[in-house]
């Protein structure tokens, strides 16, 4: 069959929706790696599967036409699209599917935490199908059953589809318990853009992405993570009486694989997007590392600060090319993080953060505020000023949202932590790195936009964290990438 990933246009070139992580509009450029996964078990099916992004040109036009069939374009030749959406998302690729609806007699196909999430949101015709949860396999099994044209769509486990103008939902697929299993991501779909990808902690580009594990088992109750991650987690709490699936590691040597693919590919760095890379036990670590050494790319990853104390574990991440470790800390007051049931302590901060600066790997930190009634203006300062002075030179401070799906909009909801209409509308009202969905008596939304501004702007106009930026400039490209990132954290 013929099928086609697309993108569709934004609103704006500022509201592009991240689909990769799904809760925020984009501020650099990431390869869409859920929808090269499942690209490329279709083309391992012997499909011809296409890959569209209109946020480059932005134009309905331009997507118009290519649906149409207008030449030069052939959309119309689809017979399947296929749509990765999350929350930000939903109206514009509603919009897109109806079109698509509407100009052709091609099936659709929505996967992504959104659709798996609210699923009747997105049945527009019986020519729509959802796969729900972690989708690769649903969306293979869909487009068997398409091709073979004799239906059988009950029997595909973790679809939800209008059957005789009803809803009709299959039961869960469940997850995919060989990550191994799946062939490596189409990155081949994107080699035209790709000196476009970059991430502003890693000097190299182009920069891709990489998935070592799915999931998470700690309790965090306002976190989403990627995109992936949260599909699977919303599906399997829904049928699992509300508890969180079991993680899924890949095995060192398929991780090492990958990486040696995306290096003769071009790529000259990674982005490591686990949920949390430190699973499975030192051991396991270790021997992603050895497996990492041979190979030459420099990467990050994401972790928390009290499983990374380790000098030995520490010392193999900065041998096998190590160069970033994303920090959730959140917040610098004990109370707020064991309300949030973060179970850490804040004495793990500093403590990471100089083993990590001792092997020469740059911590980043993560800084959520507003995700608890008991934290305060005062509170809120000591973060800032503690964060402040850490020896690191990366923070994003964001204000934290009751994302659908998630402990925290419930309880945000229950007892009106919520900002009433806004929190309805959260397509047009959210940026989680300035504006404030919730409010409390002691740190109302103002007090968190506030805190927003004031925090970025201490924290990055220090001269000696100019003075790092700049250093690492290399080109003009990079000097107006890192003018653009700036001036969107700042402003």
């Amino acid at each position: 069959m013929k099928i086609c990933f697309i993108i569709p246009p934004a609103k704006s070139a500022g509201k592009v929706p991240e689909r990769v992580y799904g809760c925020t509009f984009t501020y650099y450029k990431q390869p869409e790696l859920p929808i090269l996964y499942a690209a490329a078990l279709l083309e391992k099916e012997g499909h011809d599967v296409g890959y569209k992004d209109f946020t480059y040109s932005n134009s309905w036009a331009e997507f118009t036409a290519f649906v149409s069939g207008v030449e030069p374009h052939q959309g119309a030749d689809y017979e399947v699209y296929i749509f990765h959406t999350v929350l930000l998302a939903e109206s514009l690729d509603i919009r897109a599917a109806r079109r698509i609806l509407e100009d052709t007699d091609a099936r659709v196909i929505f996967f992504g935490p959104h659709p798996t999430l609210k699923p009747g949101n997105f049945l527009l015709s019986d020519r729509v199908f959802i796969a729900r949860g972690e989708a690769e396999f649903i969306i293979r099994d869909i487009v068997r059953a398409i091709a073979k044209g004799k239906g059988g769509f009950e029997r595909i486990k973790g679809l939800t589809y209008l059957k005789g103008g009803i809803i009709a939902e299959n039961g869960t697929y469940g997850i995919i318990e060989d990550l191994d299993s799946l062939p490596f991501p189409a990155r081949h779909f994107i080699d035209d853009r790709k000196d476009d990808y970059f991430n502003p902690k890693l000097v190299e580009r182009p920069v891709t992405l990489i998935l070592t594990s799915r999931g998470c088992s700690f309790r965090c109750y306002y976190c989403v993570p990627n995109a992936i991650s949260w599909a699977r987690e919303l599906e399997w709490k829904r049928f699992n009486g509300g508890k969180k699936p079991p993680v899924r590691l890949r095995s060192p040597a398929n991780i090492a694989a990958e990486f040696k693919a995306v290096k003769d590919q071009g790529y000259k760095a990674v982005s490591v997007v686990d949920d949390l890379f430190i699973f499975g036990g030192q051991k396991r670590i270790l021997d992603i590392c050895e497996g990492l050494k041979g190979v030459g790319l420099p990467f990050g990853v994401l972790a928390r600060c009290d499983l990374i104390l380790d000098e030995t574990l520490v010392k193999a991440l900065k041998d096998a090319g190590c160069r970033y470790i994303d920090l959730g800390i959140e917040s610098l007051d004990q109370g707020v993080l064991d309300d949030v049931k973060k179970d850490m302590k804040v004495a793990a901060v500093a403590r990471s953060v100089n083993l990590l600066n001792k092997y020469g790997i740059e911590p980043k930190a993560n800084i959520l505020f507003g995700a608890s009634p008991l934290e305060t203006r005062e509170s809120v300062e000591a973060t800032i000023k503690g964060v402040s002075g850490l020896p690191i030179n990366y923070c994003m401070f964001s204000i934290a949202t009751p994302f659908p799906g998630t402990e925290f909009d419930v309880r945000a909801r229950k007892h009106g932590w919520a900002v009433e209409p806004e929190i309805n509308n959260l397509e047009e009202n959210l940026s989680p790195t300035e504006k404030a969905l919730v409010s409390y008596p002691e740190l109302t939304k103002d007090d968190l936009e506030k805190a927003i501004k004031k925090a970025n702007r201490r924290f990055y106009l220090s001269p000696a964290r100019v003075w790092y930026q700049l250093k690492k400039v290399s080109s003009l490209k990079g000097l107006k990438d890192l003018i653009i990132t700036g001036w969107r954290v700042l402003r």
